[in-house]
């Protein structure tokens, strides 16, 4: 479902399901499309979003499909901005491991929080670690 609020972000709440994913791309493309975004941008976007979708589907709601992922997406100035939040207890995110580093090179995850905080201009965490938000440069 996709709630549009006058002059305020745009608003998606999905399934913690991964079958989800597509809605998130179509709520990207159209959110692109409303707000005049070039293309450019777009693939950048969506890496960060679906890294941090993932996140909240498997480690945030554990896969548990009556839980909700809730999208938040703005533009403001030459930013999107995107807040992901799910019904998780969260994370201590002052504890992330680095991916790079030879002894974690190997593992299979990990790799998210790393992949958005290098793509995009700003990361944040809120509440507990069940809400990211991140900006990327649009203009």
């Amino acid at each position: 479902m996709i709630i549009k609020l006058t002059e305020a972000p745009e608003i998606l709440v999905i399934k913690s399901d991964l079958s989800e994913l597509k809605k998130t791309e179509d709520f990207l493309l159209s959110f692109f499309r409303k707000n005049n975004l070039s293309d450019e941008h777009f693939n950048r976007v969506f890496l960060c979003l679906s890294e941090a979708v993932v996140n909240s589907i498997q480690h945030g709601n554990g896969n548990d499909s009556n839980k909700q992922v809730s999208i938040q997406a703005d533009c403001k100035k030459e930013f999107i901005t995107i807040k992901i939040s799910d019904e998780g207890d969260g994370f201590d995110y002052n504890n992330i491991e680095n991916p790079t580093l030879k002894q974690n090179i190997k593992k299979e995850s990990g790799r998210g929080i790393h992949i958005i905080k290098s793509l995009s201009n700003e990361l944040e965490f809120k509440n507990r670690g069940n809400c990211v938000q991140f900006k990327i440069a649009c203009k």
